[in-house]
């Protein structure tokens, strides 16, 4: 009976196939070239520029707020080819791959109204695509398009 069992064993052992350690390192190593390669292979730019508008919007409709929180004047300033701009001398980095393509300074008063640049526009590309953020004469409303 001895002799039996030391054959199955020496079946057993020589089977050929892969053993748990081994497979789960194939499946690391997969996941690891996964995420590093796969952001090189998707085109984000358009989730950079939908996030980049989102920020635009929301800094100068702080710019806004800071103007009639503190009763003075603030501004907002945008330059043409930057990938930055400045709400009152504070840089405000845009995501990457986003850029200006038209820019503008805005100027809010105690009232938030727009002193300077009401109704104009700033417009932000990433690629070919570009979004328009438009902030309207004496409201200060500001949206996106």
């Amino acid at each position: 009976m001895r002799v039996l069992a030391q054959n199955n064993f020496r079946v057993v052992a020589d089977s050929r196939g892969f053993t748990l350690v081994e497979l789960i390192m194939v499946v690391v190593l997969i996941g690891i070239l996964a995420v590093s390669v796969v952001p090189k292979l998707v085109d984000t730019s358009a989730i950079s520029l939908q996030g980049g508008a989102a920020m635009v919007v929301a800094d100068i409709r702080y710019t806004q707020e800071l103007a009639m929180g503190t009763h003075t004047p603030k501004t907002i300033t945008f330059v043409t080819n930057d990938t930055f701009y400045t709400v009152n001398s504070q840089t405000m980095n845009l995501p990457s791959r986003v850029s200006i393509s038209s820019g503008a300074t805005f100027t809010f008063n105690s009232l938030g109204e727009p002193t300077t640049g009401g109704g104009s526009s700033v417009e932000i590309q990433a690629g070919s695509s570009t979004k328009t953020i438009t902030v309207e004469s004496y409201t200060g409303r500001v949206s996106s398009s």
